[in-house]
């Protein structure tokens, strides 16, 4: 159970780029999340008055951005050892709080007290409960029309050579699986998402191709309801 708990509790340099970007180089991995944090910036609607919350803190180079464009930032980790990372990349920023995620999921801070909250490839790992029970938390969280930015994966055209790579791994250390690549369908992430009382928003078309990206909606009119294709 312990193995299953610590899956991200990294121990050196090199691992951590792993658990984080895959097979990218460092800069490969630094564009990413940069290009990610001006779209989660975007999507959000994040303003100097706005206070947002994060799902998976990882290095910390996503907050780092957000925190100069927001109000206030609470950044979540179920590693310690990413955490202790992300505090050293945004120790200039004095609005960024860092916890640690433990069994309660997000229950620990404030209800209705956020206008924003993302987690950036990290629900490409959860399976349907941890999705359920994270958005639970996501819905209790956000005020009205605050907006949740996550991504997801299922089996396609995009993933298929990370499914069979994932799956090798799977076979050799099972009680990891936490770390590795959870697939699921659209349908099932759309049922989730309305089942915990949040509505999506999307601009562009369902895609099957394998990346998801998902802009949930606190109490919004539910016009426009999908997912639309995640590039990585």
């Amino acid at each position: 159970m312990d193995v299953v708990k610590n899956a991200w509790e990294i121990q050196s340099e090199e691992q951590a780029l792993l658990a984080l970007a895959g097979h990218d180089t460092p800069e490969e991995f630094e564009r990413d999340r940069r290009y990610h944090a001006g779209e989660i910036a975007r999507l959000c609607s994040i303003t100097k008055q706005s206070r947002g919350f994060e799902i998976g803190s990882g290095e910390g180079t996503v907050a780092r951005i957000l925190a100069a464009q927001c109000q206030f930032l609470d950044c979540n980790d179920i590693s310690a050892a990413f955490l202790k990372k992300a505090r050293a990349t945004c120790a200039q920023h004095t609005n960024v709080a860092f916890y640690k995620i433990e069994s309660d999921y997000l229950d620990y801070l404030p209800a209705a007290s956020y206008d924003f909250g993302y987690a950036l490839h990290v629900f490409i790992h959860f399976n349907p409960y941890d999705i359920f029970n994270y958005l639970t938390s996501v819905k209790r969280l956000l005020k009205p029309g605050g907006k949740f930015f996550f991504d997801a994966c299922m089996i396609g055209e995009q993933t298929i050579a990370l499914f069979r790579e994932h799956a090798a791994m799977y076979r050799k250390t099972p009680e990891r699986v936490r770390g590795y690549l959870n697939f699921n369908s659209p349908d099932m992430v759309r049922t989730i998402v309305r089942e915990v009382g949040l509505q999506i928003s999307n601009e562009l078309e369902l895609s099957e191709s394998g990346w998801l990206r998902v802009l949930a909606i606190n109490e919004l009119d539910s016009k426009n309801k999908g997912l639309w294709p995640f590039r990585r």
